[in-house]
């Protein structure tokens, strides 16, 4: 599977009725029936109906840069060892900024051990040097296919019975046959089941959501996935004559959401890391516009705040349980944030593309309004 990363939303969208956007008012956000009515699916496979097989040896892997590629590495590794008939070591965590953590400082390692039963072995990261010493780190294509692993995974696995998995996300120059057009069962089941927020940082996610929805009159939030340093470095390509762009600055955002009506008071939340002189033109016509720093209380801000692995974690999880979700810019964050939602049945997902349209309904992600997302082929309908 190849994971499209483009924002695209087509001059007329097609919103199918899985779509709640389609139902909403489109001057005002979605009211409070539909949001309730949001339903989370279940997932085809079945981990717990699976036989455990002994284990020929391990694959180990980290969690590296963000949340958003912690779902596909685990996703990758769980398949590889599923393949290879072996044992996941529990991973250890490396932020974007090299920050080293334990798996149980951040996710909930006994979720994640009895998730994976019947589905592969699971030990915790407790090996002498010598274990170490035979490891063999590969490169893996994100949801290689079957026979992709026993041809370049397989034979350093049997000479070694230790291998470090090193997931990488394959271009759509790569060749054919590599990777599976579809997620695998056993990618499905990891992705949507195995990573949860240890409690303790789960309540504070549940604290964040609680006032951001206390500030508005509706009760509900909108989250912008826009940070200015993230497009500090890059141009934003379009192609105007598919209204496409692969980023929105805060100025669009803000006309975007004048053009499909949103209510001047609308709660709307930025995972800019500070307010900052770019949010400004937000500000002016939304002042209900909020970061981190606005709605955390002191004593969660100098816990959690002090790394940026934790306001990752904040931002991404804001991001998928909002009312409403917003990508101001295409990449893994949006496609995974997008996966969470689809699962719980969240789909108001709006792009602020191009087009002139004022209509929130010709604004619905692609992944939604044409069901392109994979996620789509893990769920029994």
């Amino acid at each position: 599977m190849i994971i499209s990363f483009q924002l695209d939303v087509p001059a007329t969208s097609n919103v199918g009725q899985d779509t709640t956007m389609a139902r909403h008012s489109l001057a005002q956000l979605p009211n409070e029936e539909s949001t309730n009515s949001a339903q989370h699916l279940k997932l085809c496979f079945n981990g717990s109906s699976l036989r455990k097989a002994q284990s020929k040896g391990y694959v180990t892997f980290s969690l590296t840069d963000g949340p958003e590629y912690h779902i596909s590495q685990v996703a990758n590794a769980v398949l590889v060892a599923k393949h290879l008939g072996a044992t996941l070591v529990l991973p250890d965590i490396i932020g974007s900024e090299g920050e080293k953590r334990g798996f149980e400082e951040i996710y909930d390692a006994e979720r994640f051990m009895s998730s994976m039963s019947g589905v592969v072995q699971v030990e915790r990261r407790n090996h002498p040097d010598s274990f170490m010493q035979r490891l063999v780190s590969v490169k893996v294509p994100y949801n290689a296919n079957p026979g992709y692993i026993m041809t370049h995974v397989d034979p350093l696995f049997r000479a070694t019975r230790n291998v470090r998995v090193i997931t990488y996300f394959p271009s759509v120059t790569m060749q054919a046959g590599r990777v599976d057009k579809d997620m695998s069962p056993y990618s499905c089941w990891a992705t949507f089941e195995a990573l949860r927020l240890k409690p303790e940082l789960q309540e504070v996610v549940n604290s964040i959501v609680g006032r951001l929805k206390s500030h508005g009159p509706d009760r509900q939030f909108v989250a912008v996935d826009y940070k200015g340093e993230m497009l500090g470095t890059s141009t934003c390509r379009s192609n105007a004559n598919k209204g496409m762009k692969n980023c929105y600055n805060p100025v669009e955002i803000a006309q975007f959401f004048q053009r499909i009506g949103y209510p001047q008071y609308s709660t709307i939340y930025v995972t800019q890391s500070e307010p900052g002189h770019s949010l400004r033109s937000l500000k002016d016509l939304y002042p209900n516009t909020l970061t981190k720093e606005d709605i955390m209380q002191e004593a969660e801000k100098g816990g959690l705040l002090k790394s940026k692995l934790e306001q990752e974690l904040i931002d991404f999880h804001l991001c998928s349980v909002s009312d409403v979700f917003v990508p101001a810019k295409s990449g893994l964050f949006y496609a995974n944030v997008v996966g969470n939602r689809i699962a719980s049945g969240k789909t108001d997902i709006l792009v602020p593309a191009q087009i002139t349209s004022n209509l929130a309904q010709d604004h619905v992600s692609s992944y939604i309004s044409k069901r392109s997302h994979p996620a789509y082929a893990c769920f029994c309908q």
